[in-house]
């Protein structure tokens, strides 16, 4: 009986020991899919930041990549006003992606798959820029090519200019000893104050109140350099006063001197019907001659001053 009760015992302390043994090792299972989980949840949170660090790494290498092309295609503005509109329209495609870029990234929504498109986006504004900077590059040299062309067709313009001048100076002085060598050299010039007698002599006179007109006489001396043909010189009678003595209705009218822009009136034009030869020439001027003292007369030849001669009057 006391066997019995033993065997019972034992018995007992067996099946508790073995219910034991099952609670350690479903506690032991427990743990470990505990610690799987915890492990694997582990190592999917540090692919996961290492992935967003890969991410945001690859976010500013795209970026700043968009950043170097937009800098790339501003030194290409001014270069040809015909580009700058679609370099503007390129800058602003860049800058529209990486707006986008930025924004993604910001809302969590950027991956491996948009970093590929920006890539390949980035590659064809690659593209774009060596195409325009090649253009921009071949309308450079040929601009250059322009300028150092117009540089050498102005340096030429401006020996041919040069030598036109003085070819020009040359034949202005040959123009000029033509012209002074064509003046006649009057001489033997008399200013005299006169009256007429009944009879139709001449008879000089000193006193200014008998004193009728002025009688000019002077000899033109030989010019073979002047052309045959009618020559006009032009008288100039200067009273006591300073004043030019002029009628318009007897001829009177104004000349320009030579080598200037001032003109002066004169008296009387004296036409002379020109052979090359000497001419004893004799003029009258009888209007205006009423005050005493100096009368000077100036006689001119293409506006040049060729004769001078005067009388006093009391």
């Amino acid at each position: 009986m006391e066997n019995e009760v033993q065997t019972e015992g034992e018995a007992k302390k067996g099946g508790n020991k073995t219910l034991y043994i099952v609670i350690i090792v479903l506690l032991l299972l427990v743990n470990g899919i505990v610690a799987y989980f915890l492990f694997t949840d582990n190592q999917a949170r540090k692919s996961a930041e290492s992935q967003n660090v890969t991410l945001s790494s690859q976010v500013k290498a795209v970026t700043d990549t968009l950043d170097a092309k937009k800098a790339e295609l501003e030194t290409l503005k001014g270069v040809d006003a015909g580009k700058d509109s679609a370099i503007a329209s390129q800058i602003n495609e860049i800058e529209k992606q990486e707006q986008q870029i930025k924004s993604a990234q910001a809302s969590g929504h950027m991956n491996a798959v948009e970093l590929k498109k920006a890539k390949e986006m980035i590659v064809q504004y690659e593209a774009s820029i060596a195409d325009m900077k090649k253009q921009i590059d071949q309308l450079t040299a040929e601009k250059q090519q322009l300028t150092n062309q117009n540089q050498k067709l102005s340096t030429d313009l401006t020996t041919e200019k040069q030598t036109t001048a003085q070819l020009s100076d040359q034949n202005k002085g040959l123009s000029k000893k033509v012209e002074l060598g064509s003046l006649l050299q009057l001489k033997n010039i008399m200013v005299e104050g006169i009256s007429k007698k009944k009879n139709g002599k001449e008879s000089v006179e000193k006193k200014i109140k008998k004193v009728e007109s002025l009688r000019v006489t002077f000899e033109t001396g030989d010019n073979k350099v002047l052309e045959p043909g009618n020559v006009s010189l032009y008288m100039r009678v200067i009273n006591p006063k300073g004043e030019t003595v002029s009628q318009a209705d007897q001829g009177s009218g104004t000349l320009k001197l030579a080598g200037t822009d001032q003109t002066v009136q004169y008296t009387k034009e004296i036409p002379i019907d020109w052979a090359q030869a000497n001419k004893k020439m004799i003029v009258y001027w009888g209007s205006e001659i009423k005050s005493p003292g100096t009368y000077k007369v100036e006689i001119y030849q293409s506006g040049y001053a060729i004769g001078l001669g005067q009388v006093e009057f009391k």
